[in-house]
């Protein structure tokens, strides 16, 4: 500072509001500095009103990366090393320290500290919770090119994942149900109902009359494809099919009894798993992932079903064969979801979303589904802290 360094006053600011949170924390620094730049800096340092206590390596007579000043100092504030975090822009500072059991970080940027820190010391259901209790009805998906869309299927999926009606918006009338709220038109197309929002809502609302559901289910049986397999759009003008939504309609079906009224899909869906075929992602879902979440998410709600017994085997291979491939936030909880619907644990995929959570206790923005051809992209922070939170929550239970 005297050769004109400036304190990091945003890290400083960080710090304080890290101390406000968590006020049974102290910060300690540990400075390898002469005597004489500990007392010109004295004032400015406890101007900052974040440091507790200074440790200057003239006054240890050790300094770091020496492992003795790591012990002294852990000696002088009886404080064991593994409730510790230690932060250094050094690398052999932090690599020294940690080998003692301290959690080391090595110091990149503001943000990402600052981040770090609320991860390491805060209670992440909780603070999702949080997150999304602040933005409920709010947390509509966004489009890659900017604006916002309302629609009924991602608030679905955050009330699948939470279980709190309070969160979300939904927006329909009758037995089918639209992807959209509003005027379901979109770049000069209008969307008729489609089985995917339908099958997911009969899926998870409680109290849908039976004539609804069954009324649903013809529906969805009047458009099916010539294999047999359930088209994506009530209409005989749009013949789309996507693995996924196949797969969520089939989930339907099961849990309701009906799965002989679509008796070539179980077949299907195994041969996309047995073959691989579902890693090329579908026409409206990106991630392969998708089709294990939602399969697997069927395998649990029929845990005895001997109907499903090559469904679940290939599954637990599937899933145990991605655990860990990519750091996709979305992809990575959908992996620990679904591998704890087998029963399995994917602690891989657990320390990724783990680590990815946001200051404000949400997830980053993840791209979730797509328009088929439309170049577009369309994400969500709501989906994936949904997502994200439950997916701790089953883990710590």
């Amino acid at each position: 500072m005297r050769d004109g360094m400036k304190a990091n006053r945003s890290l400083i600011s960080a710090i304080k509001e890290i101390k406000q949170t968590y006020p049974k924390v102290k910060i300690f620094c540990l400075s390898n500095i002469p005597r004489p730049e500990v007392e010109l800096l004295k004032d400015e340092i406890d101007g900052w009103g974040i440091v507790d206590q200074f440790f200057a390596s003239s006054d240890m007579r050790e300094r770091k990366p020496d492992m003795a000043i790591y012990k002294k100092f852990s000696k002088h504030v009886q404080v064991s090393a593994s409730s510790c975090i230690f932060v250094d822009d050094k690398i052999e500072n932090v690599t020294a320290a940690q080998a003692l059991s301290f959690k080391g970080i090595v110091f990149k940027d503001n943000e990402s500290l600052a981040r770090v820190l609320h991860n390491a010391l805060g209670d992440p259901v909780s603070r999702a919770q949080r997150f999304l209790s602040q933005n409920a009805k709010k947390m509509f998906c966004t489009l890659s090119t900017g604006q916002m869309q309302p629609d009924n299927y991602s608030q679905l999926v955050i009330l699948q994942n939470t279980g709190d009606r309070d969160l979300v918006v939904l927006e329909n009338e009758r037995y089918t149900w639209n992807y959209f709220q509003g005027k379901p038109t979109f770049a000069g197309t209008t969307y008729s109902d489609g089985s995917d929002t339908t099958s997911l809502a009969m899926t998870i609302l409680e109290g849908i009359p039976v004539a609804d559901k069954v009324q649903a289910r013809d529906k969805i049986l009047s458009n099916l494809s010539p294999d047999g397999l359930p088209y994506c759009w009530f209409s005989k003008t749009r013949p789309r099919f996507c693995h996924c939504i196949c797969a969520t309609v089939f989930r339907f079906f099961v849990i309701n009894e009906w799965q002989d009224k679509l008796p070539g899909v179980y077949d299907f869906l195994c041969q996309l798993l047995e073959t691989r075929a579902y890693l090329h992602g579908s026409r409206y879902y990106e991630s392969p992932d998708w089709l294990l979440y939602i399969l697997s998410d069927l395998c649990a709600r029929r845990p005895s079903d001997p109907n499903l017994g090559k469904m679940r085997e290939l599954l637990v291979t599937c899933i145990q064969e991605r655990m860990g491939c990519n750091e996709n936030i979305l992809s990575t909880a959908m992996r620990v979801l679904s591998a704890q619907s087998l029963g399995l644990k994917n602690n891989r995929d657990l320390e990724t979303v783990l680590e990815g959570q946001q200051v404000d206790g949400g997830w980053e923005l993840a791209w979730l589904w797509g328009y088929g051809s439309k170049p577009l992209k369309i994400g969500s922070r709501g989906v994936v802290t949904a997502m994200a939170m439950n997916a701790i929550r089953r883990a710590q239970a």
